[in-house]
């Protein structure tokens, strides 16, 4: 069994991409990469307990707001999410990207839900791949979300996917699991991930130094974020 972590990176006027990124690891590997995040915890904040105020959120660590607001030092800043970046290089962590550019939908198309059927899809190949079952988990930010991706989670168990090339899906199981991220290290994984997905795509040419000391450090040879599965749609 594989638990797939996943969250979200919404658009917005100035960058018109959805994102969805999701944390793959195998039952015999959630305790040594847990206790590689509660790691960075306990260098963080001084303990691994799980709480909002422990909480490894990387747009609040990068723009040093709430934990981090007293983390005036951009450049450890910047190590920070680099460390929990090389976590997600751990050949224990598979990971899966999904990019929906919202400005070719139609108006009827909606990019959370085309964005979640596409990671359904991929999460469902990297398992038959791997000869596993898996289970869905998302940041519990909105019960009506939650309860939207659960009730299609089982659709698609049931008839497949939606569109024209729709897959059926036989190895997720059981529905989709929802929890605050402040109580899940995998979850903020996931954060980070999904996280630094947008942050390279939308600042791919940017000159602003903050961005480029991030970028610059993301380069090393000891972080690959390179997905195992991951869909853009539509293609430009």
């Amino acid at each position: 069994m594989k638990l797939i972590f996943f969250d979200e990176a919404k658009s917005d006027r100035q960058y018109p991409h959805y994102h969805i990124g999701a944390v793959c690891i195998d039952e015999e590997h959630l305790a040594s990469v847990e206790a590689k995040v509660n790691a960075i915890a306990v260098a963080c904040f001084g303990t691994a307990e799980l709480s909002a105020v422990t909480e490894l959120h990387a747009a609040e660590i990068y723009h040093r707001k709430r934990n981090f607001k007293s983390w005036s030092d951009f450049g450890k800043r910047v190590e920070m999410l680099v460390t929990i970046a090389k976590v997600l290089s751990d050949e224990e962590v598979r990971l899966i990207d999904i990019q929906i550019n919202c400005k070719l939908l139609r108006a009827s198309q909606a990019p959370e839900e085309i964005a979640f059927m596409f990671l359904c899809e991929r999460a469902n190949d990297l398992m038959k791949a791997k000869k596993s079952l898996g289970l869905l988990i998302g940041d519990r930010e909105s019960d009506r979300l939650a309860e939207q991706f659960a009730t299609t989670l089982s659709g698609y168990r049931a008839v497949g996917t939606d569109f024209a090339y729709g897959r059926d899906i036989h190895n997720l199981v059981d529905s989709v699991h929802f929890t605050h991220s402040h109580l899940s290290r995998f979850l903020q994984l996931a954060d980070v991930y999904t996280w630094l997905l947008q942050f390279r795509n939308r600042n791919s040419g940017s000159k602003n130094d903050h961005h480029l000391a991030l970028l610059k450090a993301l380069q090393q040879k000891a972080i690959n974020l390179s997905p195992a599965k991951y869909k853009e749609w539509p293609k430009p």
